[in-house]
């Protein structure tokens, strides 16, 4: 236990320290967050599937003594096998070469810790409790989970990250071979057993809809958290937290009670319920999340109690963690990839705590009546949330689709206070843009890009004909400020909003301007392009939660500067209800010796725009500039919690 304890434990926080480390790493190579982090989960829940596959067949199909042997040369060939490091790209199908190519095998080896060494545990000490090992694991998932965005990311860059996670792989590496020798020394007798004898298809399938449910339960809880209460930068981790200690509470104790954790669930549904239709997100947001998180927590202790009841024997370990990792990514990809493919909007959740509030009524059909009636109770009320959210969405609207990138709505709104009928794109909680819908305004510029905001003061100065780029296309707002002899180019990654853009508002077609979209991630487009000498570049990417930090560094800003003309300005929207983006801006600029500014300007009602904060980067060198004490954000070392709010 001295040895497979530690081994256990460093295992399972490499594993998941390795994952935001990698994921990060490629953002500037393949650009795109939402397509490299969808890249990045499939490839990681795959790979972790296959390590549970080999321990289950290592265990399953050798002794012991040839198991240990087995898995030594493995972790040999993961020491000895070159790491070969990967040029910039596009597309999924690269990034998934990409991190089979740097991390493939060192995760494949981690992946199959936790099951063999529990297995070899088993073996070694019979009397133990292998399963504990479990909460172990998921406790230092979580320490990984909580230490990479505060503790370690704000503090060493990814290539001092990566040599750090490279000693502690080593370290893995050596406490793994002891454990193999120890066995191999040992040599227990436990005889070759086939790899699908001794469970009943029926213990099969509820390991696997167990974990299925409590995956898809996390991945659509974080969606709706991040996307409908509240586009918060890191907000994510609260979930992924949730869902991990739920794992160690049910595998640290036993004592488990069916009929009290379904009660439990129930309590945990409605306190969601509540969150959902009664709480407003401006006045609670705290009380909000909360409640979101302790139905998480309810929930998750229900379906993980019900597996952990379900655990077989020590020698039927590695064929139960196998299924419950099967079950784990079936409900990942079907929260994480289907979902979008089907829903138009997000309405994964309350569809699945109707499902949970069935179940757990299902569960308490043989416990009292006051029980069952309150379970019904319980679950009718789950489901109404689905008929609600759905009533929402559809209220108003004109058009929806949805991918990775989000979920994106067109709507209508009528007139109100002085304003005329408006139609708005929005992605999640942010407005991307908005048109009048009268014939004799249409053309007037709305939302973050009014006439008195800082893009608008600028593009409404006379002269000749200008060059000007837009990373972020949104409903194509600001061509309306173009004219004749001018260019207009959009850089836009999101496929669904050129579509929208084009068929259901006229900034594109009204303007005066040559209009150009370049569909992609902005940075690869311009690295690949030649100089465009633009007048104007403005960067507008921030607004939600997910800001693309490889849009924000040293080498990005080279990459802008190389494509303004001199004298042209660079603009960027910094307008953020939880970020100050202001003075990592300004470090920026300092550090290119570029003078800049910030710029404010307020709503106007009547003309449906919004408050906005810009910053203006002049290209021209000064080296008269005030410091600025504040780290410049580099693709190497990049942090938001700086500027939290």
């Amino acid at each position: 236990m001295l040895l497979i304890g530690p081994a256990v434990v460093l295992g399972a926080f490499l594993l998941f320290l390795v994952q935001p480390l990698e994921g990060k790493r490629l953002l500037p190579l393949f650009g795109g967050s939402g397509a490299v982090w969808s890249a990045c989960l499939l490839f990681f829940q795959t790979v972790l599937l296959g390590g549970y596959l080999y321990s289950h067949a290592l265990t399953r199909r050798l002794r012991p003594a040839r198991q240990a042997l087995v898995h030594a040369g493995a972790i040999l060939a993961c020491l000895l096998a070159p790491r070969l490091t990967s040029a910039a790209g596009g597309g999924s199908a690269h990034v998934l070469a990409a991190l089979s190519r740097e991390v493939g095998l060192p995760y494949f080896l981690l992946s199959a810790t936790s099951p063999l060494l529990q297995h070899w545990y088993s073996l070694l000490a019979p009397e133990g409790r292998p399963y504990r090992l479990s909460a172990w694991s998921n406790a230092a998932c979580a320490a990984a989970l909580v230490s990479f965005p505060f503790l370690l990311e704000p503090r060493f860059g990814l290539r001092r990250l990566g040599a750090l996670w490279n000693w502690g792989f080593y370290a893995e590496c050596a406490l793994l071979l002891l454990a193999a020798w120890m066995l191999w020394r040992r040599s227990p007798d436990a005889p070759p057993r086939s790899l699908v004898s001794g469970t009943p298809p029926r213990d099969r399938l509820r390991w696997i809809a167990w974990s299925a449910l409590g995956s898809a339960f996390l991945m659509s809880t974080t969606t709706h958290l991040c996307q409908v209460v509240a586009p918060a930068p890191l907000l994510w981790v609260l979930p992924m937290l949730v869902y991990l200690m739920s794992f160690v509470v049910v595998f640290a104790h036993d004592g488990y009670e069916p009929r009290r954790a379904a009660g439990r669930a129930i309590l945990g549904l409605l306190a969601m319920t509540a969150s959902m239709l009664y709480l407003d997100v401006e006045a609670v947001f705290a009380a909000k999340v909360a409640l979101y998180a302790l139905g998480l927590l309810l929930v998750c202790l229900f379906c993980h109690g019900e597996l952990a009841a379900l655990k077989p024997e020590p020698r039927r370990l590695t064929s139960y963690w196998t299924h419950v990792a099967a079950g784990g990514a079936l409900g990942s990809l079907a929260a994480g990839f289907l979902s979008p493919a089907v829903l138009k909007g997000y309405f994964e959740l309350p569809l699945l705590m109707a499902a949970a509030g069935a179940l757990c009524f299902w569960k308490l059909r043989l416990a009292s009546r006051w029980a069952r009636q309150a379970a019904a109770m319980g679950a009718i009320l789950a489901a109404t949330p689905a008929l609600a959210l759905v009533e929402g969405h559809y209220s108003g609207l004109v058009e929806a689709g949805r991918n990775f990138y989000g979920c994106l709505r067109v709507l209508d709104e009528p007139a109100a206070a002085g304003r005329p009928a408006l139609r708005k794109m929005l992605n999640g909680l942010v407005v991307h843009g908005s048109q009048f819908r009268a014939e004799e305004r249409f053309t007037a510029p709305t939302t973050y890009y009014g006439r008195n905001s800082a893009v608008g003061l600028l593009l409404s100065r006379g002269g000749g004909p200008r060059r000007v780029g837009v990373i972020g296309l949104g409903a194509g707002t600001l061509a309306a400020y173009g004219r004749p002899g001018d260019l207009f180019r959009f850089f836009e990654i999101n496929p669904m909003v050129i579509e929208m853009a084009r068929r259901d508002f006229r900034y594109l077609s009204a303007s005066r301007a040559d209009v150009e979209i370049v569909e992609g991630d902005a940075r690869i487009s311009l690295a690949a392009a030649a100089p465009a000498a633009f007048d104007l570049l403005v960067v507008d990417a921030f607004t939600g939660d997910s800001i693309p930090p490889h849009l924000l560094t040293r080498e990005a800003f080279a990459l802008y500067l190389r494509h303004l003309a001199p004298g042209g300005t660079l603009a960027l929207h910094i307008s953020n209800q939880y970020l100050d983006l202001t003075t990592a801006v300004r470090a920026l600029a300092a550090d290119a010796h570029r003078p800049c500014t910030r710029m404010t300007s307020p709503a106007i009602p009547a003309a449906g725009v919004l408050a906005a904060s810009w910053m203006l980067v002049e290209n021209h060198e000064s080296d008269s500039l005030p410091a600025v004490r504040f780290p410049v954000w580099t693709d190497d070392w990049n942090s938001l919690l700086p500027a939290l709010k």
